[in-house]
């Protein structure tokens, strides 16, 4: 489009200098009229120029339409790394859930533990609760960490998945008991924490 704006800017040209030089060969008060030929590139100047004009709108236009697309891919290329970026930060979802029903049998073993247990079953329970933290350092290096949902919190169902509502001394509408940890992953939700909700004093 360019080089057909220019081609028509020579022409405009080339018909200037025509004229100029058809000007010059006439003697000053020579009183000839001027050659009917000669005015052929006034004629044409009107629609060299709209030619012109025509042109460079459709120069724009084709302009415009490039940063637009331009602008657009920008965009696709933006929202694909992100979605890249998100499919490597939660490329191991699947294989952390899968080790959630390991994290809650520590949480039993220890439950059942005695409130006075002999030197053996303290031992052992040291040992469990070591290993367990063991798991927790590792999980949370790849972005797993437990949901904080203690009783007295407001019930939320984003975070909490209620399996009663009973009577407790914890007010109405927060957590009466936690059953089971929720669990996310980075900002992701990936198990919510097993709860019953109190419903206040009977």
């Amino acid at each position: 489009m360019k080089n057909k704006v220019e081609q028509l800017k020579e022409m405009m040209k080339k018909k200037k200098e025509a004229e100029e030089k058809g000007s010059g060969v006439q003697g000053i008060g020579s009183g000839e009229k001027q050659d009917p030929d000669n005015a052929e590139p006034l004629a044409n100047t009107d629609e060299l120029s709209n030619q012109i004009k025509a042109a460079e709108d459709e120069a724009k236009e084709h302009h415009d339409k490039l940063l637009r697309v331009m602008a657009e891919f920008e965009n696709f290329k933006k929202r694909i790394e992100r979605e890249k970026m998100e499919q490597a930060k939660y490329a191991n979802q699947s294989l952390l859930h899968d080790l959630l029903p390991v994290m809650d049998d520590f949480d039993r073993v220890l439950e059942h533990i005695p409130k006075d247990p002999s030197p053996e079953i303290a031992g052992i329970a040291d040992g469990v609760k070591i290993i367990q933290n063991h798991f927790i350092v590792a999980l949370s290096k790849h972005g797993l960490v437990t949901l904080d949902s203690e009783p007295g919190q407001t019930f939320d169902p984003n975070f909490h998945d209620a399996v009663a509502n009973i009577g407790s001394e914890q007010p109405e509408g927060t957590l009466a008991m936690v059953h089971r940890k929720g669990w996310k992953l980075h900002d992701r939700v990936i198990r919510p924490a097993t709860v019953s909700v109190s419903k206040g004093k009977e």
